[in-house]
């Protein structure tokens, strides 16, 4: 009986040896224990990479396997992902083509795989919307103006040795609702030439003056308080204040959030004489030069014409505002 055993046990054996690639009933078996029981531990050293980053088209045994013969390494065996895509060769095919080119490896579990990665060269969405706004110039669109894309998340994949110039070959513009669609294509000329179709809108900007610090109510804004910023023309409000020069030194009358087109109604000539204020009294003619001392009737801004009264006389006159608490006499109204 022991005899009858042993060569039945012999038998299993031999015919398990003989298998070209593991049965789904070894692998099953082993996933108790997280080993492959009817495959013998591997000795040689020859290993196998946990991923691979790949250049080319193919995927090659020097990719997949350290240690093995430097005639076997550049044998291509499969087709690389895209450039930029991702697959993964799991034990049995990785196995199957150990087992074709007598390569002395064998999966330890099942968990066994190599993660392949393509390589590749990445175009941006930033360079595409750049080729894009070349194009709508070229097109006649007047700068300047920004372009948002449908998918701000797409970018283009090539492959390494590929050229990365990006080209609008065909641009089609609704100038009324400012919208396009743009063909886009890489490696234009080539065999790896591919030719992509985005739409989006592109929107008219203006540059208008905006406080870039937050400035208190009362306070004149100083030249370094404000620069310009581009807005959608759309999103400027009427009212809104385009020249800078109409902002320095003007006072605040309003608080305005920083980065935030400013409005006129916001501000205001500073008060340089306010009422109640002592005041110079200048009057400056051809022949003399003339100064008092008087008593402002009300508020005056630079420019203003105020009512004064001139502590001399007692009389009031009328005066420009030229500085802070200083007027100056009309010769014609001091008469």
């Amino acid at each position: 009986m022991k005899i009858k055993n042993t060569l039945l046990a012999f038998a299993i054996l031999s015919a398990l040896a003989s298998l070209p690639l593991l049965s789904e009933a070894a692998f099953a078996q082993s996933s108790q224990g997280n080993d492959l029981r009817n495959i013998q531990p591997n000795s040689s050293s020859i290993f196998l990479k946990p991923d691979a980053l790949v250049e080319g088209q193919y995927v090659t045994l020097g990719d997949l396997f350290s240690g093995v013969d430097p005639q076997q390494q550049d044998i291509a065996v499969a087709h690389a992902p895209q450039p930029g895509r991702q697959t993964i060769l799991d034990y049995r095919w990785l196995y199957g083509i150990a087992q074709r080119h007598d390569i002395e490896w064998r999966p330890r579990t099942t968990a066994d795989q190599v993660l392949v990665t393509r390589a590749s060269q990445v175009i941006t969405i930033d360079e595409i919307r750049d080729a894009v706004e070349v194009a709508l110039v070229d097109h006649g669109i007047e700068r300047p103006f920004t372009v948002d894309l449908s998918s701000e998340n797409f970018q283009i994949h090539l492959p390494v040795d590929a050229r990365s110039n990006i080209d609008v070959s065909a641009l089609e513009i609704n100038s009324r609702t400012q919208r396009f669609v743009a063909s886009v294509t890489t490696a234009a000329q080539t065999s790896q030439q591919r030719t992509y179709r985005i739409s989006g809108k592109y929107y008219p900007l203006t540059n208008v003056p905006v406080l870039v610090e937050p400035v208190s109510r009362g306070s004149v804004i100083r030249a370094d308080q404000v620069e310009y910023r581009e807005f959608r023309s759309e999103r400027v409000p009427a009212g809104a204040i385009r020249d800078i020069n109409d902002v320095i030194g003007k006072e605040v009358t309003r608080p305005s959030n920083p980065n935030e087109p400013l409005m006129f109604r916001d501000l205001s000539n500073p008060i340089l004489v306010r009422r109640g204020s002592l005041v110079i009294i200048r009057l400056v003619t051809a022949n003399m030069s003339l100064t008092a001392r008087g008593k402002a009737m009300e508020n005056g801004s630079l420019g203003d014409v105020i009512r004064v009264v001139n502590q001399s006389s007692n009389k009031t006159i009328q005066v420009e505002v030229v500085a802070e608490n200083e007027v100056r006499a009309l010769p014609a109204m001091s008469q």
